[in-house]
């Protein structure tokens, strides 16, 4: 059996980690190394980490100065000697077949990456045990795996387990929202195939705090830095996708746009509406971007100060 790495960046996720590690525990496949990156956490984190990894043979933990969770990643990549990688969020936990039924898909279907049903749990809610019956599995080749790609499908890195040799020569921005979203697609612009399952095996619940509800501030132009990387790599690199890439980065801009209500970082937006104006014409052809984003783009091309207020006053 391959030996597979499962890399989980750890800040400040006391009230969840022990939850997330016993999942991991508890997996069928049973060749794991876990690699824990504590990101500079404040809280009991570390402890928990440290606890588990006296614990158990197979728990490695590296403490490093906070710089985000796409750095923590790189450097679980970088001390992983699995075959195979896979990542969790320390907030989220995993079903025991998570990593057995992952492995089995590139086996059978020969490819580099596999992924799996991600669901969001309400934990008011008691789970629906019998609401998986119609679980199926294919093979998604370029053609197919692109458009869901961008239509926001396999973006985040759990969920999915990679051969590591797709790690090689990609680049892994520092800013952290939407990260996964410019390392992954060069991974399958480079890749062009991937195996799934729609069997939720990765389970994760909305906490208000997490990054990726940030509201606007420094780190959410960071956002829109991504997407425009992803941009500019699928334009040289399969420009038969830079469409798709493109309505990503209109609406991440129309959103930044629409949450402006003061002027303290109106610097910040000149590369946001300096983008709305150079492709203007592109936008109004986009056949994938939404009517209603498209108009907001265009007016905030032509005219962002008087089109936030007449929003805000429809609002």
């Amino acid at each position: 059996m391959a030996l597979i790495s499962l890399i989980i960046p750890v800040y400040n996720a006391e009230p969840y980690l022990r939850r997330c590690l016993d999942s991991v525990l508890a997996q069928d496949y049973k060749e794991l190394e876990v690699i824990l990156i504590d990101d500079g956490s404040t809280d009991e984190s570390p402890a928990i980490c440290d606890e588990y990894a006296k614990e158990h043979d197979n728990i490695h933990v590296l403490h490093i100065p906070n710089g985000g969770a796409s750095l923590a990643r790189k450097k679980g990549i970088e001390v992983a000697k699995g075959d195979y990688l896979t990542f969790i969020d320390s907030d989220d936990y995993v079903a025991p077949n998570y990593v057995a039924v992952m492995f089995a898909l590139v086996e059978k279907y020969g490819t580099k990456i596999s992924a799996c049903g991600v669901k969001r749990v309400d934990p008011n809610k008691n789970e629906d045990k019998d609401e998986n019956k119609d679980e199926n599995e294919k093979l998604l080749i370029f053609d197919e795996l692109m458009p869901r790609f961008f239509k926001y499908e396999f973006w985040g890195f759990w969920g999915g387990l990679y051969h590591r040799s797709v790690f090689e020569g990609l680049t892994f921005p520092k800013a952290t929202l939407s990260e996964d979203y410019y390392v992954k697609t060069q991974m399958f612009c480079r890749e062009k195939k991937m195996a799934v399952t729609t069997a939720p095996l990765y389970f994760y619940e909305y906490h208000s705090e997490s990054l990726s509800h940030t509201k606007l501030s420094l780190k959410a132009f960071e956002e829109f830095e991504n997407v425009k990387k992803v941009y500019d790599y699928t334009l040289k690199n399969c420009p038969k996708f830079a469409n798709f890439s493109m309505s990503n980065v209109v609406e991440t801009a129309v959103k930044l746009c629409l949450q402006q209500k003061d002027k303290n970082f109106d610097e910040l937006f000149s590369p946001v509406y300096s983008f709305l104006r150079t492709h203007r014409r592109s936008i109004i052809l986009l056949p994938m971007l939404n009517v209603n984003v498209r108009f907001v783009a265009i007016g905030l091309s032509v005219a962002p100060a008087v089109t936030r207020k007449l929003l805000n006053w429809l609002s």
